[in-house]
């Protein structure tokens, strides 16, 4: 019944939490905000608790999320 089928490679759009930025995380919704340390102010959807060294993925102006650090890892090819 399912079928196999093989995933497009494709680049993200992605910004590492760095230990100098800020972290506010609303606790009402699944919003939160990091204000990096170049003072920009990034928000985007959480559904679990953010933390240095995990992602925030672009995928265009109202789709921007969270992915932990781990998750994107495997998911992804990282630089070193």
């Amino acid at each position: 019944m399912f079928k196999r089928y093989q995933s497009k490679p494709i680049e993200r759009l992605a910004y590492q939490i760095q230990p100098e930025d800020s972290i506010y995380e609303d606790k009402h919704d699944s919003y939160c905000t990091v204000k990096t340390n170049k003072l920009e102010m990034i928000t985007f959807v959480a559904h679990e608790e953010v933390k240095v060294g995990d992602y925030i993925v672009y995928l265009n102006k109202d789709d921007i999320y969270h992915c932990n650090a781990k998750i994107f890892a495997e998911r992804n090819i990282i630089p070193s």
